[in-house]
């Protein structure tokens, strides 16, 4: 679908919202909950505003607060943690694996405390983590699961989507995303009744539903509702979403070519039959990190060092008392990691551009 005629179902979409006054859960959020669904083989998504509320939500709905502990990882976007902390508990971070950069499931058992509730797993740059270990622990110590999907929509773990193997599944539409809106939107996703019903009710301040607002609260909830604007592009969006997927992967793997034999950098780990990843970040590392950022940048490439400082390090979590040294190879990725421009609508002359200046850099220094 060119970009064009793309556009133009958008406003058609919008003016039919804007005939209806059905701007919010309307029409086009249930439209789009239900088309989700159904791509995922989930029972529930639910729209929310934004994936920072969908953790939040989620940690809530759970009845996660105050003296509870969360198990994250030291590597994600600040949400992931920040989420924990917002609802009054303990982010408790837990080192990455070196090759695909999400938590470390190896280290985790050691960190489970009578105090510790759930374990969030943050999938990172288009991988899923290896959930079915991690799952396992859940069950063991009868702790909750939540995913932070936000960059793994449409990647898949032993043939199943987000969702499958957690309590609660939080998804970002931020338009730097592969399902990508115009402005900011989330969803949480989730196989048990209980858990929607409640989630329902709490993104829309804990009434049963936008007609009983000024009337019911069963529970105390917030405003986070996903646009009815949102969801009419997100639906059109999605009918291309395998398409979109499969141009990423491609640039994806592309990057991963281009770039073979050049010494000085590690590429991202080719992951087993297990794991369908859907291209959203190339990342490489080198120990020339900065230098080589500085290069592409000179040389108009929007290159990105990625995540440069580990969670329990950032000034939100200083009470806790981390200290350097003890997550190093989260450390070891700060230091190092550098995310290459990929979309699905790069070009392979871009790419290769880009390429050609890496493997100048480092021809010229070395």
């Amino acid at each position: 679908m060119n970009d064009l005629f793309l556009n133009f179902k958008i406003l058609l979409s919008f003016w039919d919202i804007i005939k209806r006054r059905d701007f919010i859960l309307g029409k086009a959020v249930k439209d789009f909950e239900k088309k989700l669904a159904l791509y995922l083989e989930a029972p529930y998504v639910l729209g929310v505003a934004s994936c920072t509320d969908a953790l939040i939500l989620s940690l809530k709905a759970l009845g996660i607060g105050h003296g509870d502990e969360v198990i994250v990882p030291a590597v994600s976007f600040f949400s992931t943690a920040g989420a924990v902390s917002w609802v009054n508990a303990k982010p408790v971070f837990v080192d990455i694996e070196e090759k695909s950069f999400n938590i470390n499931s190896d280290l985790i058992e050691k960190v489970i405390m009578p105090k510790t509730k759930a374990i969030i797993v943050a999938h990172l740059a288009g991988r899923m983590a290896a959930l079915e270990k991690i799952s396992a622990l859940t069950g063991k110590y009868n702790l909750y699961l939540i995913e932070d999907a936000a960059q793994t929509l449409g990647a898949k773990y032993k043939n199943r989507h987000i969702g499958y193997y957690a309590d609660l599944a939080c998804l970002s539409f931020n338009p730097q995303k592969i399902l990508s809106a115009y402005g900011d939107g989330g969803a949480i996703v989730t196989g048990q009744t209980a858990l929607a019903e409640k989630i329902s009710m709490m993104r829309m301040y804990g009434a049963n539903g936008y007609k009983e607002v000024s009337f019911r609260h069963p529970i105390a909830g917030v405003s986070s509702r996903l646009s009815s604007f949102q969801a009419a592009v997100l639906n059109i969006k999605l009918d291309q979403l395998n398409k979109i997927i499969e141009k990423w992967r491609k640039n994806y793997f592309l990057y991963s070519e281009l770039l073979r034999g050049v010494d000085s950098i590690v590429l991202p780990e080719t992951p087993s039959e297990d794991y369908y990843i859907n291209g959203y970040r190339f990342i490489i590392l080198t120990k020339k990190r900065d230098e080589l950022l500085k290069y592409l940048r000179d040389n108009r490439v929007d290159a990105r060092s990625h995540y440069s400082v580990p969670l329990p390090y950032l000034g939100a979590f200083e009470y806790l008392n981390y200290k350097k040294g003890d997550f190093p190879v989260a450390e070891k990725f700060a230091e190092e990691s550098l995310a290459l421009p990929l979309s699905h609508r790069i070009s392979e002359s871009e790419m290769r551009h880009i390429a050609d200046l890496i493997r100048k850099f480092f021809e010229v220094i070395e």
